[in-house]
């Protein structure tokens, strides 16, 4: 099915009433401007105060908020509030939009926690460094991307212990131990912090984190957002797929609003890749897609990828 016979049928979708949700997502649009965890279940980290982060309308991703992170600031969402509570078992992929604006000085990082806040293990500690310009975590490392919204995901496979990461699209983390020593094969946080070294100020928008399927599987669209008569490139990977492994890239949501249409079937390249880039036509401003995408690897399995939120303007 073409991409432009797909965006032709908006019109009957937005009809639909039901609203598709990750397991959690926060866009930070429901809160007023002013300080995170005083007004919502984020909170300050353990045992410290005057650390909490603003909602801000500076920078967003999806209209109209975002939070924005400066030195000191480390506020931490406990999984515990989901209602099937801190994830202990299958594939999950938690994701975030990330923004640092030219001239940014200091370090911002993502991090996930496996046990909080009575015993401290770390799991991913993403670091967003704009003083050597370089997006790490441990020896991972990819370059660092300013004055654009850009999607680190990181899918954790609890039932074997490990994580993988991409930056946009681009590989960070490749199957590395997801608990440290002592640590447990939960989910229990994500903490957003900003080095007390001197983090001027960053953006985070959309945090999220979703039950995915099989094993490791991205989902990143570029330039997002996007306008018409723009090239809009769709990039998935996996380490786990091979040459010729098929799948398939669907439309899941419009505007929020659940929907499975089937868009597109795709064949995986040797490097686990899929890779492609349409025009996008006119008359389309202020929708947002959201896509998913499967993959079915030659050793067995399904995969389900992230939901990847494509808005535009």
């Amino acid at each position: 099915m073409r991409f432009t016979a797909l965006l032709g049928s908006i019109g009957l979708v937005c009809a639909m009433g039901s609203v598709a949700h990750a397991q959690w997502l926060d866009d930070f649009d429901s809160y007023a401007l002013g300080p995170l965890a005083a007004q919502s279940a984020w909170d300050e980290w353990s045992g410290s105060v005057g650390v909490d982060a603003d909602v801000t309308s500076a920078q967003s991703f999806t209209t109209s908020n975002s939070v924005v992170i400066v030195a000191n600031n480390d506020v931490v969402y406990d999984f515990a509030n989901l209602p099937g509570g801190r994830p202990s078992s299958g594939v999950w992929t938690a994701s975030i939009k990330t923004y640092v604006p030219t001239g940014t000085t200091g370090i911002l990082w993502y991090i996930l926690m496996n046990d909080y806040p009575i015993s401290l293990h770390w799991s991913v500690q993403t670091q967003f460094n704009a003083g050597t310009s370089r997006v790490t975590d441990g020896t991972a490392r990819a370059r660092l991307l300013y004055d654009e919204w850009v999607s680190l995901v990181v899918c954790i496979d609890l039932d074997n212990d490990r994580y993988d990461s991409w930056y946009g699209n681009k590989p960070l983390v490749v199957n590395r131990q997801y608990t440290d020593v002592g640590g447990q094969l939960v989910i229990a946080a994500n903490d957003l912090y900003g080095d007390a070294g001197g983090l001027s100020g960053a953006f985070y928008d959309n945090a999220r984190l979703e039950s995915t399927a099989g094993g490791p599987l991205v989902l990143n669209t570029s330039p997002n957002p996007i306008v018409s008569g723009q090239t809009l490139k769709i990039y998935s990977q996996s380490p786990v797929v091979t040459a010729g492994d098929p799948g398939y890239l669907f439309l899941w949501t419009i505007n929020g609003s659940f929907f499975i249409l089937p868009l597109l079937p795709t064949s995986f390249d040797a490097a686990g890749e899929y890779n492609l880039s349409t025009t996008v036509p006119p008359g389309i401003s202020g929708i947002e897609l959201g896509f998913k995408m499967f993959a079915a690897p030659s050793s067995g399995g399904i995969l389900l990828s992230n939901e990847e939120v494509l808005i535009f303007l």
